[in-house]
């Protein structure tokens, strides 16, 4: 059973290897630097301005610590072949499922140990926390999430429903008690706490999984959304196989297509569009970069940060709908009518040009509601002008001829 999960990480690894080398191209690690700085700029602006008065903001950082648990599942990599070839061995899984343990464990407390570090100065600033105290609160954080993985794994085994609704609530709030007590009464506290709350956990799932069983279809759908959760993050960025998109009537936005021409020359047009509002592949893409990147100008300021964020979403939104002129080609009657290809690229740079401009226009008002200046708003419009007109008659052009 090791040498399976062995083999089966090492497949695991080098997929997301494969995929990562796709995501953090040349352009997305320009755009990551300079919002890792400009975040980081900002952050430690804001510090100037933070002191002993500003008791609310240990009520956030518990709250982001405490949110901060939920981050690191366990990666068990079981396929649905396995409840039928592994089941005479369901006894010895216990062991493939600790070494799925160790591994997932060293990445969420890595994560954990981020999040401590990126909230000790606000710690120091504001409660006057030493540093032996902040080694006690890191450990407790440890602890808690030692907890919650080992509950993750004692629920990979068939358990009493009620047993199983209250179990992982009640650890949710008695986490946030300890985090509670730690940050306001004593770290040293919560770490006794936390401590003793890992070992109870560990030793219920000692006791537990010798007399239970594996709940294997619930744990291979478990592991299918997991994964899906990681191909949908690439699918922002690359083409993912695995991630296929499905139709949704949407009558609520039937209106927008009576603004559409319907005459032969913009049929492919109609098609475009009526696939990009019922489909949720390429539809979703656009909303969760739009959204993400009206966020990102909103709290990023009103200077250059903001607007070197704004080419570089409109870039990817650009990019990533590209794949879309392509959607089609596998259905036969696109083909056989007597539709000119520049019609069809022309069609789709209309569509193109469409919806660039729609996410241009929100991240003109979420730039303006950052308190930026008509001058500063003036030349973001120009920018973007400028750069959708690129992309559509000439990167595109460049790409899809």
């Amino acid at each position: 059973m090791n040498e399976l999960y062995q083999h089966r990480l090492q497949r695991h690894l080098r997929q997301m290897l494969r995929y990562l080398r796709l995501v953090f191209n040349d352009h997305f690690v320009i755009a990551l630097m300079f919002f890792v700085g400009g975040l980081g700029l900002t952050y430690s602006n804001w510090l100037k301005t933070v002191g002993p008065k500003d008791t609310w903001i240990i009520v956030v950082v518990g709250l982001i610590l405490w949110g901060g648990l939920g981050i690191g599942r366990v990666a068990t990599l079981l396929e649905p072949a396995d409840t039928v070839f592994l089941l005479p061995r369901e006894h010895d899984l216990h062991g493939y499922l600790v070494r799925a343990w160790r591994y997932s464990w060293w990445l969420a407390q890595i994560v954990q140990v981020f999040l401590v570090i990126v909230t000790i100065p606000l710690l120091i600033l504001v409660d006057k926390i030493s540093g032996v105290a902040l080694l006690a609160l890191l450990v407790t954080q440890l602890a808690l999430k030692d907890g919650q993985m080992t509950l993750a794994i004692t629920y990979l085994y068939r358990l009493d429903p009620a047993v199983k609704r209250w179990s992982k609530p009640a650890n949710w709030l008695v986490s946030l008690v300890i985090l509670a007590l730690g940050l306001v009464v004593s770290p040293w506290l919560s770490l006794v706490l936390a401590l003793g709350l890992a070992a109870a956990q560990r030793l219920w799932h000692q006791r537990l999984w010798p007399k239970s069983v594996v709940a294997w279809r619930d744990d291979v759908k478990l592991e299918a959304n997991r994964m899906l959760g990681i191909y949908r993050f690439f699918n922002l960025f690359t083409d993912v196989p695995m991630v296929q998109g499905t139709v949704k009537r949407r009558r609520y936005l039937d209106w927008l297509l009576r603004w559409l021409p319907k005459d032969q020359t913009h049929a492919f047009g109609y098609l475009f569009s009526r696939g990009m509002i019922r489909g949720t592949e390429f539809s979703g893409l656009v909303a969760r970069l739009t959204v993400i990147g009206a966020i990102l100008l909103y709290f990023s300021g009103h200077g250059w940060l903001a607007m070197a964020l704004d080419v570089v979403f409109i870039y990817l939104i650009g990019f990533q709908l590209l794949p879309f002129y392509k959607r089609y080609d596998n259905i036969v009657f696109t083909h056989i009518y007597p539709l000119a290809v520049k019609q069809r690229l022309a069609n789709f740079q209309r569509l193109l040009t469409n919806v660039l401009s729609v996410t241009g226009i929100i991240f003109l008002i979420a730039f303006w509601l950052s308190n930026a200046s008509l001058a500063q708003v003036g030349i973001l419009l120009v920018i973007n002008a400028i750069e959708i007109y690129l992309l559509v008659a000439w990167y595109a052009k460049l790409r899809l001829a």
